[in-house]
């Protein structure tokens, strides 16, 4: 087993006085926010940012294990770091889940690094066939239903911004595998190892742990526990006191309520997310709390027969309008939740 990797498959299928970098200064932008910067979270555990970007890494005897290079810009910028200050070879590269903006940039330590990620990565770095059909929710957005997506209908979505980028064969209209470049498109080095449901990295004396709790802001995220050092990193998939963001992706509800609760049941401390600050366990619950409330009101909105904008005016989640983000997030998450539970039905 290359360095000492053990996978252990298995059946399961007020923040802490941390130093706290800048938060919410132009958002979007990124304007007013450090491009680079390394913060120690704990012990041997550091953050690295690329502006509104987190990664991770930890320090060993042994060499360094790396979370999410961002990207290669990113991640070329961290080995430099990593040479200076600590004399040691990135020995593991993680990939939280297969979106581009925080699992690329693995090249940079390939000649001495091993990539790993979760199972579900394997099929969604793949692109689709050009003829492949819409997923349910983007055929609801395909009014004319001719099969792509045209500019007007997806004003108020992720891919309105750098559409003419994504329409490569600039025929007006987005395809199945022309939408996929959004996300996963780009220069990834897929991981040279795969894993199920669980997968422990021992190295230098120290563990890392990679935890598969379900389909949540994707279906191949990976919850990095770290043991010793009492921290979990969440990535997209949670971020402490910030609703989840905007349209919520490409999520899946209900099954995101579901995955939450089982990182409540993790043994941790502190979470460490791929934006914004650290948190507690505490933030786990109020997170649970929200998107539970969330699918509760648009499902019973369904089954009335309420359209998307009836509920986007009447959802207001106030019990959460202390959140970071909340007057942008609140009226996307209620049309985003519609729409992955109606076209779940």
């Amino acid at each position: 087993m290359r360095y000492g990797l053990m996978f252990l498959v298995t059946a399961m299928t007020a923040y802490l006085g941390l130093p706290q970098p800048a938060l919410g200064q132009g958002f979007g932008t990124g304007k007013g926010l450090p491009r680079h910067e390394i913060t120690n979270l704990t012990g041997d555990l550091y953050r690295f940012r690329q502006v509104r970007h987190f990664g991770m890494f930890l320090v060993t005897t042994d060499g360094i294990v790396v979370v999410d290079p961002t990207n290669s810009e990113a991640a070329a910028w961290l080995k430099d770091q990593l040479d200076e200050r600590f004399g040691l070879p990135v020995k593991y590269v993680i990939y939280s889940h297969s979106h581009n903006d925080h699992s690329s940039g693995g090249e940079v330590f390939a000649d001495t690094a091993t990539i790993i990620g979760h199972e579900n990565m394997r099929k969604n770095l793949v692109s689709p066939a050009a003829d492949a059909a819409l997923l349910p929710r983007e055929q609801l957005w395909d009014t004319n239903h001719d099969g792509l997506l045209q500019k007007t209908e997806v004003e108020g979505t992720a891919l309105a911004n750098g559409f003419a980028a994504l329409d490569s064969d600039r025929n007006g209209g987005l395809s199945r595998a022309e939408v996929w470049v959004r996300q996963f498109g780009g220069e990834q080095v897929p991981p040279d190892i795969y894993y199920a449901d669980r997968a422990s990295i021992n190295l230098g004396g120290k563990t890392v742990e990679l935890h598969y709790m379900g389909r949540n802001h994707s279906d191949d995220m990976s919850v990095v526990l770290f043991p010793e050092e009492r921290t979990i990193y969440t990535v997209d998939f949670l971020t402490p006191k910030r609703p989840p963001r905007a349209d919520l992706g490409g999520g899946f509800l209900p099954d995101w309520v579901a995955s939450l609760r089982r990182v409540e049941q993790l043994d941790f401390d502190i979470i460490s997310p791929g934006h914004e600050l650290p948190g507690t366990k505490a933030d786990v619950i109020e997170q649970r709390h929200y998107l539970e409330e969330l699918v509760e009101a648009v499902s019973e909105g369904i089954a009335a027969g309420r359209t998307k904008q009836q509920l986007v005016e009447t959802i207001l989640m106030e019990d959460y309008d202390h959140l970071i983000e909340y007057d942008f997030s609140r009226a996307r998450n209620v049309a985003g939740a519609y729409e992955i539970l109606i076209s779940n039905e």
